[in-house]
């Protein structure tokens, strides 16, 4: 056994066991054992949600001309003359004043050119988006996707609606399909990981199925909470009655710089959001209420805030506010929500959508559930029960084949620490890992399928070189004299003495071939599982592909070894 403890096999082994139970972390708190691992809200509790992507995907193909002088006259509110349509912008004439207001609004200036003309800097694919968005009531984005110029519209539009808008522009619709971009359906997947870990869960898995779906598991949290986060975009303004009696768009989420980590209570029943306004934020902010008359009659031109289109917020500025405004920019605003636990509850979503941003793309909910947490804990006891439960029958049957505890005991052994490996590594921050029932199926199959290339180890290292033929010749001879029967049974105790190391090492070469084959087998069925998208699957796969990726490079090697040294001692 000296030699095993030499073996660099073994005792890599063994430094993984150690490390494995550094990272589950086993300890007792309160009088509850706890562990680092993580679980799915099937063993956990918790919701999910299915959730489709709001948008659509369009290729169009049009006069350029016929866009560009209806993008100018929608503009300017008259007749251009298009001069031209280039690289540089859109040329033109007019007799109308151009509104610089409305072209700011999109981010556009005009510039005289020195030939008496107007330039508008904008590209081609922007006056289609501008275009598109103005006649559809929807935001507009253009995306390049296999080289080929698209728009994402960030609402689902009817195909025979988009058709009815290009048509006067002669213009027909060449691609559409009812998903949104990649690179939309990523971002859209940071921002809700954003928004729910801030509700304080760790356990949240999000995933995208194409560009079109988003499955979101979210272990011990309440399915309405859930909802009221990620079903919305989290889009912030605040407006001002103008004197037409209608309310003007003042800010956006884009002009804070700053919130407040947690709800505020100014005399503990009125619950609210504090926020910070940046430069451009606090300079719009005054500029609007001089503008709309609200520092001089705050009465009659209050202040309101809306969230997702829902009013949150309506009051008058406060005549120190108003009073302060005609002098100086002010930075600190703070909306109040409400009153109570629901006040709080609001105060404390606002914080969340105003910290994070704006999704990028509204999400519908086709389909959501909730696993209560008792049920969570039930499935996780039983779970525990049929895995110890697996381990006892593989070693009543190992005990039953090989009736020899030396063999058994390091084969349960290395059983075990193969599943202390393979949960270890699921706590790993990089990897994300999650524990629900499909993982735990992953890993009583890792231990069936464990065993069974134990078996194949140690049935190749305890089978005799020597065929019975050969044997039974040989007995056969010892009968025929003492001297030379002497000297024949000397050789029998030789072959059956077959403790050399270089023999045991090619039967465990053998072995290794075998369960190689049967690996590499195992892991390219599971790998179309992992990257199919389907949710419940991959954790499946996952778990199986890591167990047998331990199993042929960590644990196999390492009982072969503590084989080897068990039988050679014996010999």
């Amino acid at each position: 056994m000296n030699k095993l403890f030499k073996n660099i096999r073994f005792w890599i082994l063994i430094v993984l066991i150690i490390l494995s139970i550094f990272l589950i972390h086993p300890t007792v708190s309160d009088g509850k054992f706890k562990t680092n691992l993580s679980f799915g809200l099937d063993l956990d509790g918790g919701s999910y949600l299915r959730m489709r992507a709001d948008a659509v995907v369009v290729s169009v193909d049009l006069d350029k001309n016929l866009v560009a002088k209806a993008f100018l006259e929608e503009l300017i509110g008259g007749d251009v003359t298009l001069v031209r349509l280039d690289d540089t912008g859109i040329v033109f004439t007019t007799n109308k004043e151009v509104p610089q207001d409305i072209l700011s609004s999109y981010g556009l200036t005009a510039e005289p050119t020195e030939d008496g003309k107007i330039r508008i800097p904008v590209s081609y694919d922007r006056i289609v988006s501008i275009y598109l968005s103005e006649r559809l009531d929807a935001k507009v984005v253009p995306i390049v996707e296999e080289n080929t110029l698209r728009y994402e519209i960030r609402k689902t539009v009817d195909q025979n609606e988009i058709e009815k808008v290009i048509q006067p522009l002669g213009g027909k619709l060449t691609y559409y399909d009812n998903r949104a971009s990649s690179s939309t359906m990523e971002q859209t997947k940071t921002m809700m990981e954003k928004k729910l870990n801030a509700l304080g869960s760790k356990d949240i898995v999000i995933r995208t199925i194409g560009n079109k779906y988003i499955l979101v598991d979210l272990a011990g949290v309440n399915l309405s909470d859930a909802e009221k986060i990620v079903s919305t975009p989290g889009v912030f303004e605040i407006r001002i009655m103008a004197d037409d009696d209608q309310y003007k768009k003042v800010l956006s989420g884009d002009d804070i710089a700053q919130v407040d980590p947690a709800p505020r209570s100014e005399n503990s029943t009125v619950w609210g959001a504090g926020f910070t306004l940046n430069e451009a934020g606090a300079n719009k902010f005054r500029n609007a209420c001089i503008k709309y008359n609200a520092v001089n009659d705050p009465e009659k031109h209050p202040i309101a805030m809306y969230l997702d289109e829902e009013l949150i917020y309506s009051a008058p500025l406060s005549p120190d506010l108003a009073s302060m405004l005609k002098d100086e920019k002010v930075y600190n605003l703070y909306a109040i929500t409400g009153t109570g636990d629901a006040g709080k509850e609001a105060a404390r979503n606002l914080i969340i959508h105003l910290s994070t941003g704006v999704l990028p793309i509204n999400l519908v909910t086709e389909t959501s559930g909730q696993v209560p947490a008792a049920l969570g804990s039930q499935f996780k006891d039983e779970i525990i029960l049929i895995i110890v439960l697996a381990i006892i029958a593989v070693a009543i049957i190992a005990g039953y084949r090989y009736k020899e505890y030396k063999i058994v005991l390091p084969m349960l052994s290395i059983s075990f620490s193969e599943v202390l490996i393979l949960v270890g590594i699921s706590t790993l921050p990089l990897i994300g890992w999650q524990l629900d029932l499909p993982s735990i199926a992953g890993i009583i199959a890792t231990i069936g399928t464990g065993i069974d290339q134990l078996v194949i180890i140690t049935d190749e290292m305890l089978k005799g070189d020597k065929s019975k033929e050969q044997e039974q010749s040989q007995r056969k001879q010892v009968k025929r004299g003492e001297k030379r029967g002497k000297k024949l049974k000397e050789n029998v105790g030789k072959d059956k003495k077959v403790g050399s190391i270089r023999t045991y090492e090619k039967r465990l070469s053998t072995a290794f071939k075998i369960i190689f084959t049967s690996a590499a087998t195992t892991i390219f069925a599971m790998i179309p599982l992992l990257v199919m998208g389907l949710s419940k699957l991959t954790g499946f796969a996952l778990t199986i592909i890591i167990g047998v990726l331990i199993g042929v490079l960590v644990t196999r090697p390492a009982y072969g070894e503590i084989l080897k040294e068990i039988i050679v001692s014996k010999d």
